[in-house]
């Protein structure tokens, strides 16, 4: 049985500078699958509720991905204007920063020690 996505096809139109079309919201609800499950697969300790970061963290790389070209090319010129793709994989994809935002922080250390110099 797998877990629900943790972000909804919604979350991604309220994060959209457009409207998505009927295809983008189809393509946006497999795609909100596979980056929870790479998510989940990335962060193991993942908290139970996801932290309130989940949503945005996922529908950033959704939109990321829906904005990549569906050819695969990762550049096109046309006329005087090119285009370049800021990742070179394009399609869904992660930054170690967003994965940051979703792991658990690194505890302060609890105990008192010392340090000999000699």
């Amino acid at each position: 049985m797998s877990l629900p996505p943790l972000a909804t096809v919604a979350d991604v139109r309220k994060r959209s500078e457009a409207p998505l079309t009927t295809e983008q919201e189809a393509r946006a609800a497999v795609l909100l699958e596979d980056a929870s499950a790479w998510v989940r697969h990335e962060v193991p300790d993942l908290s139970d509720p996801p932290p309130d970061t989940a949503p945005g963290v996922i529908c950033t790389a959704v939109l990321r991905a829906l904005a990549s070209p569906a050819d695969g090319n990762t550049s096109e010129t046309v006329g005087g204007h090119s285009r370049t793709a800021a990742h070179a994989g394009g399609g869904l994809y992660f930054t170690e920063d967003e994965l940051a935002l979703l792991r658990a922080p690194v505890p302060a250390p609890r105990a008192a020690f010392t340090i000999w110099t000699v």
